[in-house]
């Protein structure tokens, strides 16, 4: 059985033969750009590393796939309550001739921001980089820490 968008009465009133073609022209938009969004490229068609963003305790988590580059390649800056992993990752070669049967690699260069809570205490971020994942930890300001209280009688 094929489900079929409901339309109020008012909008059958009018006769339009082709009132589908809108509906399916934008799922078709949608899909492509989730495909590009999940391989890696963003909107203008620009590389971007995969990141994972999460709160664990007193700590926020990001943690950027990043295979392939050196330590010194990544450049990690804050500026306000944005966090932003920038760099390039080079060819390692170059190709004169179009001999390439499949390349779904990327190259180029690339940033990622992402927005901070306004919890998130930039003076002490750390970063670590092993095996091709950078692990960027964010401690929460004091304030931000749960605090138990103490009922008095």
């Amino acid at each position: 059985m094929t489900l079929v968008r409901w339309q109020p009465r008012s909008a059958l009133r009018r006769w339009r033969p082709y009132r589908g073609f809108d509906d399916l022209q934008s799922e078709m938009n949608r899909l492509f750009d989730w495909a590009d969004w999940r391989h890696g490229r963003d909107a203008d068609g620009a590389w971007m590393p995969a990141v994972d963003v999460y709160e664990e305790g007193d700590n926020f988590h990001i943690h950027a796939d990043l295979p392939g580059l050196k330590r010194d390649e990544i450049d990690i800056t804050v500026d306000g309550k944005t966090l932003t992993i920038s760099g390039e990752k080079k060819s390692e070669r170059e190709t004169k001739d179009d001999s390439y049967y499949c390349a779904e690699r990327f190259y180029g260069k690339f940033t990622r921001s992402i927005d901070l809570p306004s919890s998130v205490d930039t003076s002490k971020i750390e970063a670590k980089y092993k095996d091709g994942v950078l692990e960027v930890s964010l401690p929460k300001t004091e304030e931000a820490r749960p605090k138990q209280i103490k009922i008095q009688s």
